[in-house]
């Protein structure tokens, strides 16, 4: 993406020789005379850097910044000022500005100037979009695990991640749908560009299509400046649209646009934005159903399925339960400074049983709320308050309460039920097993011998019916 910048002087020499030094740097260059235009073209346009003399008539350097940063706190400002002007230029950067460069300035230097205030406002924006990000969804150090299903579609993604081909993840809410675009966003070759999430589902059509989209000024209720969209912002790297079942017929037409030609509008605008973005999409819904119902276009789907995923519910892959188990319990006794060491028998085996219908989102929950009522070190039945399902698993057995296992033998059950998985999943393949597993041959074997698993009968690792219980 070419970057914009938008020079203010009432002095059309200067603007001349600004935009000459600019262009020749690859930026593309806006000028305008006064402050009056530059709130104008601020309307129509999203610039990435503003350099505007301090000294201008009726609205002047430091009066256009405050204009600015009323509305926008990102677009970097470089005053240009006077010798005899300096202590004005140091209150602009007190109110926001980057930066200040002096007449007469030097070419080299402008140029250097203008690359950092470029690069600090994408810095800016970049840190706004992480701090606005929601945490608690956010799985992006989720363990995979070692089930079948997971290898088997892991296997798909170390394929097809490093490709344009747009990607469809399917799968039931709380899959973690989110945590496999971002992970096939990050193998990609485009893993140093942006990654833009939008939930299709929490916004209207009108601030859908805004986010999307971008919009002038006026282009809407409450569009008080110019809004640059994330399809632009985004460039050279990957968008991820969660649910996008949810959106309505007209905004699929204009997605469909920039997927097929590569070019956008902004709402209320008449300028088209060329970009280039891959496409990563999710839904919860059946695709098919939609489709007959007349609710999604078919040639969208086709665009955005170009490589269709799916992603297991959490109970067909309950032997990776102990690994998040133990993942989900550092973090949270981590976030709520708390100490938990063990975990009741009974809840373990609660937690793996569940028929986990909100799968690892409800988990993540019930974790969480289990380390904030925990009153020791330990994890017990009476911490799984309003998870019904849960505590009628729990307590099943005798009505007394079952002994507890430290997170140690959680994380061990866990290890020794990842590598039976591994062995049948490759037929006894040692090589393929430990890549599976994300370690050495050598520490493989170690494991393999420290846990006693190998079956000196038949020369191979044991079946997970040889599995010793930790009820």
């Amino acid at each position: 993406m070419t970057e914009k910048i938008l020079i203010v002087d009432d002095e059309p020499e200067i603007l001349q020789t600004l935009s000459r030094i600019l262009r020749r740097k690859g930026y593309e260059a806006y000028t305008a005379q006064c402050g009056e235009e530059a709130c104008k073209a601020m309307e129509e346009t999203v610039f990435d850097l503003v350099i505007s003399d301090l000294a201008m008539e009726n609205i002047n350097g430091l009066e256009l910044l405050k204009i600015i940063r009323s509305t926008d706190s990102t677009t970097p400002f470089i005053i240009i000022t006077g010798v005899g002007t300096i202590e004005t230029a140091v209150e602009a950067i007190k109110l926001g500005a980057f930066h200040y460069i002096t007449k007469p300035f030097n070419n080299h230097e402008l140029e250097i100037l203008a690359q950092r205030a470029i690069e600090y406002g994408k810095l800016n924006r970049k840190i706004i979009n992480i701090n606005s990000s929601d945490e608690g969804e956010n799985l992006t150090r989720m363990i995979v695990g070692a089930s079948r299903s997971m290898h088997e579609l892991m296997k798909h993604v170390e394929k097809i991640s490093d490709s344009m081909a747009s990607v469809l993840i399917m799968g039931e809410t709380g899959t973690g749908k989110s945590f496999l675009a971002e992970k096939i966003h990050g193998k990609s070759s485009r893993r140093d560009k942006p990654f833009m999430t939008i939930d299709c589902a929490a916004l209207t059509e009108t601030l859908l299509e805004s986010e999307l989209f971008g919009h002038v000024k006026g282009a809407f209720t409450g569009a008080i400046h110019a809004k640059r969209g994330l399809l632009e912002e985004a460039q050279g790297g990957t968008i991820f649209l969660d649910e996008i079942c949810e959106i309505s017929p007209s905004t699929q037409v204009k997605l469909l646009r920039a997927i097929q030609d590569g070019l956008i509008k902004p709402v209320g605008g008449n300028q088209t934005i060329k970009i280039d973005v891959r496409f990563i999409s999710a839904s919860s819904r059946d695709f098919q159903k939609e489709i007959s119902g007349g609710e999604f276009r078919e040639e969208l789907y086709y665009r955005l399925s170009v490589v269709p995923l799916t992603l297991p519910p959490l109970r067909e892959r309950r032997e990776d339960i102990p690994l998040l188990i133990d993942y989900f319990l550092n973090k949270f006794c981590k976030q709520y400074k708390k100490k938990i060491s063990r975990i009741n028998a009974d809840v373990l085996e609660s937690l793996i049983n569940a028929p986990w219908k909100g799968n690892i989102r409800e988990l993540a929950n019930i974790l969480e709320r289990s380390v904030l009522l925990s009153e020791n070190e330990i994890i017990t039945p009476d911490c799984l308050m309003n998870s019904e399902a849960l505590q009628r698993i729990s307590l099943m057995k005798t009505g007394e309460r079952g002994s507890a296992v430290s997170l140690k033998q959680v994380v061990e059950e866990a290890e020794k039920r990842a590598i039976v998985q591994a062995f049948k999943t490759t037929r006894n393949n040692r090589s393929e097993a430990a890549r599976i597993l994300g370690i050495s041959r050598r520490a493989l074997y170690d494991k393999i011998a420290a846990y006693d698993l190998y079956d000196l009968d038949q020369g191979s690792v044991v079946t997970d019916k040889k599995l010793h219980s930790l009820n």
